[in-house]
């Protein structure tokens, strides 16, 4: 006998009045993963007028840390790549804002474009070399570039010779916000492109095993450096919001390898290669750390890193993973 589904995992199935029927349609081709984190960016962007100051800050932290897990889940989620130096991109947009604004004098807004498009095109540079490599030795080769990268910035007089560059922006909270609420919509929206269609079939088929993409004709070099740019990019842009609120670039803070690890936890609980994953993963490292921070200030290292290692070991699908597996009427709606 065919079970009747919870009403709490239906979704409506009557058009709303007024919506034009062509809209209602595509709505409905999104599916259930994309239109509840469709809803939840509207919920967020509605909001942004009526929050008070703490909670705004509290979001833009949260939007940069979720952007980083959606950047980071478009090469290692959906490659099987793993990048332990990706913040490396994260400093070079933040210096690239840092130096446009104070050298340049351009408008922060546009030193996030320039930040985006620095991390791009260093993605580009890095991956058309390390993407030869496989397995460990990608992930060997990654972890040195924001070492070499800090090494290079601390020792660069235009970047301020090891003691960064401080910015004098003002109180700009209001557009920080929106900045990263859009990097962050966008990266959802590419995501959920990204896994459709024959470029999601010849991503699945690349992450499964390489040679066999090879032989049914996918160009599998082409295919992984243009999810290394798009990564690379959304991780600079965001690195550049991150130093517009922060009023400064800063080699510690730019390039601290922290992030990257931040970045992988927030994945690997959420669930690698997931359109939901990123955030829910960037929900259970975030808010903790704020939690953590103020109680014990050692201690969300250490929750996280033993999160993660449970999770890898024993539920490698993540958090995602794990609901599909054991909650059957889940399967179609998260993915």
């Amino acid at each position: 006998m065919k079970t009747r589904r919870p009403a709490w995992l239906r979704l409506p199935s009557v058009r709303p009045r007024g919506l034009p029927r062509a809209l209602w349609t595509r709505w409905q081709s999104l599916g259930p993963t994309a239109q509840g984190l469709g809803v939840f960016l509207v919920v967020l962007g509605a909001i942004g007028p009526v929050l008070p100051v703490a909670l705004f800050v509290f979001l833009i932290l949260f939007m940069i840390y979720a952007t980083w897990a959606y950047s980071l889940n478009l090469i290692t989620g959906m490659t099987g790549y793993v990048s332990f130096g990706h913040v490396v991109f994260v400093g070079t947009g933040a210096y690239a804002l840092g130096y446009a604004v104070t050298a340049w004098k351009i408008a922060p807004l546009a030193g996030v474009a320039l930040g985006g498009l620095s991390g791009a095109v260093l993605a580009l540079g890095i991956g058309a070399v390390t993407l030869r490599l496989r397995g460990s030795y990608f992930a060997i080769a990654t972890l040195v570039t924001p070492l070499a990268a800090f090494s290079i910035v601390s020792a660069t007089p235009a970047l301020g010779d090891g003691s960064g560059i401080s910015l004098n922006l003002g109180f700009q909270i209001g557009s920080q916000y929106y900045t990263i609420w859009a990097l962050l919509a966008a990266e959802v929206a590419l995501t959920w492109w990204t896994t459709r269609g024959r470029l999601g079939l010849g991503i699945r088929a690349l992450r499964e095993d390489e040679d066999a993409a090879r032989a049914v004709g996918i160009n599998v070099p082409r295919l992984k450096l243009f999810l290394y740019v798009l990564s690379g990019g959304f991780a600079g842009a965001a690195g550049s919001v991150l130093a517009w609120f922060s009023s400064g670039a800063f080699p510690e803070s730019s390039f601290n390898l922290a992030f990257s690890l931040d970045m992988l936890a927030m994945i690997i609980i959420g669930g690698m290669g997931t359109r939901l994953g990123p955030m829910l993963g960037a929900v259970i490292v975030y808010v903790p750390y704020q939690t953590l921070l103020r109680v014990l200030p050692r201690g969300q290292p250490i929750a996280i890193g033993i999160l993660v290692i449970l999770i890898a070991l024993f539920l490698p699908g993540g958090i995602v993973g794990i609901l599909r597996k054991y909650v059957p009427e889940a399967r179609r709606y998260l993915e």
